[in-house]
């Protein structure tokens, strides 16, 4: 049976959008046991993206990880806006 050839379009390695720092997305999410179409998010206990022990990792839902990441523009609670006054 004759190989298939790869698509020009397929991304691969760095290229690929879900590949970040020399390990897949997938990778991570397999390890912490995901389910596919959960909607969880895989976070790592001590922020060590290198230490992917599974007691390291962690399940949380996007709004979990927006507030243990607001560094990365998360969590904009801590922020008052001010309110504006109309001219008359």
């Amino acid at each position: 049976m004759p190989r298939k050839k790869k698509s020009p379009m397929a991304r691969t390695g760095k290229s690929n959008g879900r590949w970040k720092g020399g390990v897949s997305k997938t990778y991570y999410r397999k390890k912490a046991g995901a389910k596919k179409g959960d909607g969880k998010i895989v976070h790592h206990k001590d922020h060590n993206k290198k230490n992917s022990s599974k007691k390291n990792l962690k399940l949380v839902t996007p709004a979990q990880h927006n507030k243990l990441h607001p560094e990365k523009g998360g969590n904009h609670s801590h922020k008052r806006r001010k309110k504006r006054r109309r001219k008359k």
